[in-house]
């Protein structure tokens, strides 16, 4: 009989230990979330050093690691034009502490790029941060034997086997593919995995041509070591007034990017909250904006819900730039 009541006295206490658990684990969940950020976030970039991505992760970082009193770590993912970082960022628990920079390439483009993608840049990725949009600049070596877009379509036309256009990811290939298309030319298309090597091949000759975000562009240019030769979007860059757009050339052509923040899907709703209030605080600060816009990114400042609808208008938008520039996914 004692036995028995030994027995059942740690059944017992066994079964409230367990309710006890139960009912306090929704509490501890809550109180983790509330607390967040209480260890070091990481912010992955799918490129190298020198792109869009790094430079806006990395300004992104300080202020965030200032605003919460964290410590930001940003680290970098490159290869594919971006899906080895992102099918990678389908491992991580979505518990907010590891973040991914996204772009259309990442997101609008990757579906009119590639054949097999193992990630849904809608069901497998919550984006809770726009930091705004871009154009790409087409650029030529300071000893092209061109100086103009109809130049180098004269000269494409003329050699085409002499003519390659570097790229590291949508922003790079994608113009370039259009405008052989609106130009029925054949410029040949040479991958880099990093902004910087493709950079350096520009410089030296060993490519002809190539589209280049606007952020990565700039010092390149500012430091003469390159050519400036149209810029991609409607309307004329702030940073280069006087380069003409691709549309004086081609009427219709157009081609802009945009680069977001975003979580692994199923992230708590009050950290995509948080994330989305900081960025949307960080776009609104003069210091920060002033960097973004001195680099040629125009800053935008969207909600979740005004966010969802721009990406899913631009996942739109990119339906068209695949069928103008007769893409085929690889």
């Amino acid at each position: 009989m004692q036995m028995a009541n030994i027995l059942r006295r740690k059944i017992l206490r066994g079964a409230g230990m367990a309710a006890a658990a139960l009912t306090s684990a929704p509490r501890v969940i809550l109180a983790a979330e509330n607390d967040f950020p209480s260890k070091p976030i990481r912010i992955i970039v799918p490129y190298g050093p020198g792109g869009i991505g790094d430079f806006t992760a990395r300004a992104l970082a300080r202020y965030l690691g200032e605003a919460w009193n964290a410590r930001i770590i940003v680290e970098n993912k490159p290869g594919a034009s971006g899906l080895v970082a992102m099918n990678w960022m389908r491992s991580v628990p979505a518990d907010g502490y590891t973040a991914v920079m996204t772009s259309n390439t990442t997101v609008s483009a990757v579906r009119h790029l590639f054949k097999n993608v193992a990630y849904d840049p809608m069901r497998d990725f919550s984006h809770v941060g726009m930091i705004g949009v871009f154009g790409s600049v087409a650029l030529a070596p300071l000893e092209a034997p061109f100086g103009s877009i109809p130049e180098l379509v004269e000269y494409s036309r003329r050699d085409p086997e002499k003519v390659f256009y570097g790229y590291t990811n949508a922003s790079s290939q994608v113009p370039s593919e259009m405008l052989n298309a609106y130009a029925g030319i054949h410029m040949q298309g040479v991958p880099y995995k990093e902004t910087g090597q493709a950079a350096t091949d520009l410089i030296a000759g060993q490519t002809q041509f190539m589209f280049m975000d606007y952020v990565a562009a700039y010092p390149l240019v500012k430091g003469g070591k390159v050519r400036a030769l149209a810029v991609s979007q409607r309307e004329p860059a702030p940073l280069w007034p006087k380069l003409p757009v691709m549309a004086t050339f081609y009427p219709g052509f157009e081609f802009s990017g945009y680069i977001t923040l975003s979580l692994p899907s199923g992230a708590p709703a009050n950290i995509m909250e948080k994330f989305n209030s900081a960025t949307r605080k960080a776009i609104t600060d003069p210091n920060f904006r002033n960097l973004l816009t001195s680099n040629g990114l125009v800053p935008q400042d969207d909600d979740l819900t005004r966010l969802d609808d721009f990406i899913s208008a631009e996942n739109r938008k990119w339906d068209e730039y695949a069928r103008v520039a007769q893409l085929v996914p690889q």
